[in-house]
């Protein structure tokens, strides 16, 4: 059974993704010891001057969404079903960094899906204020392991329904952001496939910094 790490990687006019994903990818290899392919687009890619030893998928992205009123090339996530080699997949935000190894065990449970409900702002100033948005827990779409199987199958199948017919669903289940997004589309194929159920949970918190926090340097860990 293979294992390894999907990752979508998408440069916009203000920010390049790619270079913080060469640090994600260096710190997945480094702490979790795993294979990684990045889907990314070809103007990407051109971007990499130095192209990391992974693996890579070039798509034509979908560039119609927006975050917090800027560019945002981030809504392929349903299609990480068809994109991922791996029997046991770890789908990771290119932005998100493995400091230790501890993700390594959810990889290896009786649960076919996992995914985070909670975070908190590193800065202590507790920003993380959107958590009931709707009438149903968010999830984090940031960080998703999951295994290959019919269930999990129509999970993705779902996103992408609820991501053609969006509005949509946020009238459904009173979602209050009205912009794509990824937490709300899983948290809401969640609730259509498990129903209020036992879909798993990884019973941590991840750490975030707030878009309007400037970060004046990461050192190697």
């Amino acid at each position: 059974m293979t294992t390894g790490v999907l990752m979508y990687c998408f440069d916009t006019p203000d920010t390049q993704y790619h270079r913080m994903a060469n640090r994600s990818m260096a710190l997945v290899q480094k702490n979790l010891g795993l294979p990684v392919t990045v889907v990314t687009d070809v103007s990407t890619l051109d971007n990499w001057t130095h192209k990391p030893n992974v693996d890579f998928v070039t798509i034509e992205a979908e560039k119609t969404n927006t975050k917090l009123g800027r560019p945002w090339y981030n809504v392929e996530r349903h299609q990480s079903y068809d994109h991922s080699p791996y029997d046991v997949t770890m789908v990771l935000d290119a932005d998100y960094f493995c400091l230790s190894d501890k993700l390594l065990k959810y990889t290896n449970t009786h649960y076919d899906f996992l995914v985070h409900k909670s975070s908190h702002d590193v800065s202590g100033v507790d920003g993380m204020n959107n958590q009931r948005a709707s009438v149903i827990d968010m999830v984090w779409a940031t960080v998703l392991i999951f295994k290959k199987t019919p269930k999990v199958r129509a999970v993705f199948d779902t996103v992408e329904l609820i991501k053609k017919h969006y509005q949509h669903f946020c009238d459904l289940y009173r979602v209050t952001y009205r912009n794509f997004r990824n937490d709300f589309a899983f948290a809401i194929a969640l609730n259509q496939i498990y129903g209020f159920g036992d879909y798993g949970v990884i019973p941590d918190s991840i750490p975030a910094v707030l878009s309007h926090v400037d970060i004046c340097s990461l050192t190697d860990r």
